[in-house]
């Protein structure tokens, strides 16, 4: 009973490690106009090497990278835009607005 017992704090201790080292970075994508745009974003991390799969925009703008480290991370947005972003435990909001 004693080892089950121990196991589950154990196993306690690692889940809530994970939930409180997991980061969310969302947002919106809007032209010079301040209009949403459908548009592919890309997430690197300081060393330039990108995380995850790249993802589309909604119609809305919005865009969204979960379980995620946190981290510094450089955000692309289409070909050149660039942002570069710190990204903290819980959930981050960074709205993008093109150049």
């Amino acid at each position: 009973m004693k080892k089950l017992l121990m196991a589950l704090v154990i196993l306690a201790g690692v889940t809530g490690y994970s939930v409180l080292q997991a980061a969310e970075l969302f947002g919106i994508v809007t032209d010079k106009n301040t209009k949403p745009v459908v548009i592919q974003v890309t997430l690197k991390d300081a060393k330039g090497v990108q995380v995850g799969e790249p993802v589309t925009t909604t119609k809305d703008g919005a865009y969204s990278f979960k379980d995620i480290k946190p981290m510094s991370y450089v955000v692309t947005v289409g070909s050149n835009n660039q942002w570069p972003i710190f990204v903290g435990p819980g959930s981050t909001r960074k709205d993008l607005a093109l150049k």
